[in-house]
């Protein structure tokens, strides 16, 4: 088993990792990540006891880290670094800094002409802030808008208030008004006064008429 192995196998399952890791231990990986001045050696190490810990038997990135002839454990169960050069930890290190890095939502469409400004005066999270929460701004059912400065931002109402996550009355209608191609044509809906809801969409959110949502939207969509 080669280290690329391991990098290959750790990049292929890091979003389920890191939903994994507990606040104290994301920081705690930041920081090794981080270490400029560190032993390699030695950080990737700790870095392989951090993750194993937190992934449950059976799990194909654990069994590597156990399997490999690099990142073994000894006698008193800790994981050592064995048969092969040095690069080898600092290339899993490296590889977590990477992982770690923010990565920029893919930009979306320019405002369009007639684009109200309302719309970006909404409550919203910047994608680089969502991001950084531990989620994903580039799920395709999320509504993105691009401010004029290029700034991605997402809408609040889209967001369960405690986990962050996307509600999932949200993702649905947004996957069935196509909110991937017509971000602000969506948003309108969500904000706006909806003659067949008699309400504003996003406003019942969370109460007894959430259930008429999806109703409503293919409503739309027979319009069209």
């Amino acid at each position: 088993m080669t280290s690329d192995d391991v990098l290959a196998t750790l990049r292929a399952h890091w979003d389920e990792i890191w939903e994994l890791l507990d606040e104290p231990s994301r920081d705690r990986l930041r920081a090794l990540a981080e270490d400029t001045t560190g032993d390699p050696e030695r950080i990737a190490r700790r870095i392989v006891r951090l993750v194993r810990a937190t992934l449950p038997d059976g799990h194909p990135v654990r069994e590597l880290f156990d399997d490999s002839t690099r990142f073994v454990r000894d006698r008193d169960g800790a994981d050592v670094v064995v048969n092969g050069p040095a690069s080898g930890s600092a290339a899993l290190v490296a590889s977590v800094a990477d992982l770690l890095r923010p990565t920029p939502a893919p930009a979306g469409p320019t405002p369009p002409d007639d684009a109200d400004d309302w719309l970006l005066a909404a409550d919203s999270v910047t994608a680089t802030a969502y991001r950084a929460g531990g989620h994903d701004p580039a799920d395709p059912g999320l509504i993105r808008l691009t401010d004029p400065q290029g700034t991605v931002r997402l809408p609040s109402f889209q967001f369960d208030d405690a986990s962050g996550r996307p509600l999932p009355v949200v993702v649905a209608v947004n996957r069935l008004l196509d909110a991937a191609d017509d971000p602000w044509g969506v948003a309108d809906w969500w904000l706006g006064a909806n003659a067949w809801l008699d309400a504003v969409p996003a406003r019942l959110l969370g109460t007894t008429g959430e259930h008429t949502l999806l109703a409503a939207a293919r409503a739309e969509i027979a319009e069209w």
